[in-house]
C-alpha cells in the first residue's frame, strides 16, 4: 500500500541564506508532487535541476522549470528530485558545494542528512553519489519505471548521427539514466506534467496577473520609444529596463522588437542565432513586432502588439490590422472552460469570412485570403503561460488555465502579430494584460504622446 509521507509538504521553503520572495505557498509544491504520484503510480519521476551556474551574459540563474514547479527551489543547481510514487516518498539528491570563478559557493546546497530533510520537508536529503545505488535497488526490487520530463519542442543534439548528443539537457538526462540502468524502463512523464502545469492555482494566477500588468507597462514604454532612426536594440533595452522599473526581476525572455523585414517569421527565427539579435535601424512606414514578457517569482509572461514606426498605419495596414482585431475578439469571446482551442480559432476564422466582402484595400483582401486559406488558422498560436513564458496547452480549455492568444501572419512587406495573456474561467475569461490598445486608432492614440 502506498503511504504518503507528511514530510513531503514543505520542500518549497527557501534555504535560510537565500533571499527569494516566496509567492507560491510551500504546501502547494507538495500538492503538485502528490498529484504527480497519482498519475505515475508505477514509477519514480526523476527531475534534474539546472546543471550549471548561469552564463555570464545571462541576467540571472534560471532554474529548470519542471524542477522548480515541483520544488520551489529557484537557486539550487544540479540536484535531482526523486518522486517515488510506489513508496510515497520524495528524496532530494544534492551535489557537493559548487564553485564559481574558483571559489566555493556556500549556502546554496543543503547539507545532506536528517536536519535538512526536516527543514525542507522531504523524506531524505542525500548526497548525489547515492542516487545510482538507490535507483539500482529500486529497479532490482521489482516492476518500477523511471519517469522523466521532455522538452516542449525537439531538442537539438549538437552532433551528426552516430555521435553521442552534446546538447539537449532533457534528452541527455534520459539517455544517461538508460545507460546507467540498462534493465530499467525509462518512460516519459511529460503528458502528466503538462496536464498539471496547464491549470494554475489561485496563487499562480495572482503571480501571472501581476506579471502581465508589469509586462503591459513595459510594452507601453517600448511603444513610446519607437520612431524612425532608432535601433531595435535601443527598444529592447528600454523594455528590459521598464520591466525592472515596474517591479519585476527583468525580462522573462529577451524582448523581440523586430521591425520591417525582421518581423516576418522566416527572418524572425534567425534572431536566436544572431549575435546582434538582427539589430537594425527602424524606418518610417514599417511595422514593428513588440513581443515581450517580464518575470517575477520565477514565473514568466508573454504579451505583444504590432505598431507603426511612424505612429500611424497606412490605409492598407489599418484595414488589415482592424480585420485581425475583429477576428481576435471573436475568438476571445469563445474562450471559457470546456471549449476546444479549435473552436476558438474557428470563431476567429468565421469573423474573417463575415468581413471579407466588406474589405476595400488590396492588402486587407489578401490578408483575408491568407487567413482563410487551406491551412485555416494554422498561423495562429494559442499556448499556455506559467513558469515558462511559452508552455504547451491542452486541446480543451480548462478553468484556471492561463493562455497566450497569438496570431502571426504576413502580407506583402508587412508582418502582423498580436498577443494577450488570458485567464480561462468557468463562464468566460479575464484578460490579464488588460489596458493595452487594440484597434489601429487606439494604437495610434497611444503612440501620439511619444517624446
Amino acid at each position: 500500500m502506498r503511504v504518503l509521507i507528511s514530510a513531503v509538504l514543505t520542500l518549497g521553503a527557501a534555504l535560510p541564506s537565500v533571499v527569494v520572495a516566496q509567492a507560491i505557498p510551500a504546501g502547494e509544491y507538495a500538492a503538485r508532487r502528490r498529484a504527480l504520484m497519482d498519475r505515475t503510480r508505477d514509477g519514480i519521476t526523476l527531475l534534474h535541476a539546472e546543471s550549471a551556474e548561469k552564463p555570464e551574459p545571462q541576467p540571472s540563474f534560471i532554474q529548470n522549470s519542471t524542477f522548480y514547479y515541483f520544488t520551489g527551489e529557484g537557486g539550487l543547481p544540479s540536484a535531482v528530485l526523486a518522486i517515488d510514487a510506489p513508496h510515497g516518498e520524495v528524496r532530494l539528491f544534492v551535489p557537493p558545494v559548487p564553485s564559481a570563478f574558483g571559489f566555493k559557493v556556500e549556502a546554496v546546497v543543503p547539507e545532506p542528512g536528517p536536519a535538512s530533510a526536516t527543514r525542507l520537508g522531504v523524506t531524505a536529503v542525500q548526497p548525489w553519489d547515492s542516487l545510482v545505488p538507490f535507483l539500482r535497488r529500486r529497479v532490482a526490487a521489482g516492476n518500477v519505471k523511471l519517469y522523466v520530463d521532455e522538452s516542449r519542442r525537439p531538442e537539438p543534439t549538437g552532433v551528426p548521427d552516430g555521435l553521442g548528443a552534446i546538447a539537449g539537457s532533457r534528452g541527455l538526462w534520459r539517455r544517461t539514466l538508460a545507460e546507467a540502468l540498462p534493465t530499467a524502463t525509462v518512460a516519459s512523464a511529460a503528458e502528466a506534467i503538462r496536464a498539471l502545469r496547464f491549470v494554475k492555482s489561485a496563487a499562480e494566477v495572482a503571480v501571472l496577473r501581476d506579471n502581465a500588468q508589469r509586462t503591459a507597462t513595459a510594452l507601453r514604454t517600448g511603444m513610446a520609444a519607437i520612431r524612425a532612426g532608432v535601433r531595435q536594440r535601443t527598444i529592447e533595452m528600454r523594455v528590459a529596463s521598464a520591466c525592472v522599473d515596474a517591479g519585476a526581476m527583468g525580462p522573462s525572455f529577451w524582448p523581440w522588437t523586430m521591425s520591417g523585414p525582421n518581423a516576418h517569421v522566416p527572418q524572425l527565427v534567425r534572431s536566436v542565432y544572431s549575435y546582434s539579435q538582427l539589430d537594425r535601424t527602424m524606418r518610417a512606414g514599417e511595422l514593428v513586432r513588440v513581443d515581450i514578457g517580464c518575470t517575477n517569482h520565477n514565473y514568466g509572461a508573454d504579451v505583444g502588439r504590432t505598431v507603426p514606426v511612424s505612429g500611424h498605419f497606412t490605409d492598407d495596414q489599418r484595414e488589415t490590422w482592424n480585420l485581425l482585431i475583429a477576428a481576435y475578439r471573436a475568438g476571445m469571446e469563445h474562450i471559457r472552460a470546456g471549449v476546444a482551442i479549435a473552436d476558438v480559432l474557428a470563431a476567429s476564422r468565421g469573423e474573417i469570412a463575415r468581413l471579407q466582402p466588406t474589405l476595400k484595400t488590396a492588402q486587407g483582401r489578401r490578408a483575408a485570403e491568407i487567413l482563410l486559406g487551406k491551412d485555416g488558422m494554422a498561423e495562429w498560436s494559442l499556448h499556455s503561460v506559467g513558469i515558462d513564458s511559452g508552455e504547451s496547452a491542452l486541446p480543451v480549455l480548462a478553468a484556471g488555465a492561463v493562455i497566450a492568444f497569438e496570431p502571426i501572419f504576413s502580407v506583402g512587406d508587412d508582418a502582423f502579430y498580436l498577443e494577450d495573456m488570458i485567464l480561462v474561467t468557468e463562464r468566460g475569461h479575464e484578460v490579464l494584460s488588460a489596458g493595452l490598445p487594440y484597434t489601429a486608432r487606439e494604437i495610434e492614440a497611444a503612440m501620439a504622446g511619444r517624446r
